[in-house]
């Protein structure tokens, strides 16, 4: 890659990839904060929460060391590695642990409301009235929404890989071009 959407030079781009990087990973900082305050959680939460806290750290250590470099920049190739690796073991944990857990926890799901913390039961107790369901009626009702909102669902999945795929691509362009020395013979650089 030469530019960042071809619109913009690839520091730039890199730069915006992180900060879409930094505040995905700042969610996971407040899911900590929530669970050691009494939140609770699962292992595969309370995992997930600190892995994006030292993830974020080490994406902020990036983003400062891409702010501040000097041609040319081997160590870039090792923040690249470590951006593409993140976004492989975010992938693996989501498909692989996630559904593990939910197939332990929460098998026997079948549409009805289910409350994972006493804020959320206390959200269910505070709704208004509604008429009761029998169980095939939930169940179908759960799939009529399913069948509405899978479609989008996986579009959102497909474009959140998509984009993580051409950032990783765009770090390791741009290190790739310090390392080669034709960073500012691009089109769009400074």
């Amino acid at each position: 890659l030469s530019s960042f959407l071809g619109v913009l030079d690839l520091k730039t781009g890199v730069i915006v990839a992180l900060l879409f990087a930094l505040l995905n990973k700042v969610a996971g900082v407040y899911g900590l904060i929530a669970a050691l305050t009494g939140a609770g959680g699962s292992f595969a939460q309370i995992s997930l929460y600190l892995y994006s806290t030292l993830a974020l750290v080490a994406i902020a250590l990036g983003l400062k060391a891409v702010k501040r470099v000097r041609l040319p920049s081997p160590p870039l190739y090792f923040r690249a590695f470590l951006f593409s690796s993140t976004h492989a073991l975010s992938t693996a944990w989501g498909h692989m642990v996630r559904p593990l857990s939910w197939w332990v926890q929460d098998a026997a799901w079948t549409g009805g409301a289910q409350a994972h913390s006493a804020a959320q039961e206390a959200m269910m107790h505070a709704a208004p009235p509604h008429e009761p369901m029998t169980d095939a009626q939930r169940v179908a009702a759960a799939m009529a929404i399913w069948e509405q909102e899978k479609g989008f669902a996986a579009a959102i999945i497909a474009v959140s890989w998509l984009s993580k795929l051409y950032f990783a691509l765009l770090i390791y362009s741009y290190a790739s071009h310090l390392r080669k020395g034709s960073y500012r013979a691009l089109p769009l650089s400074r």
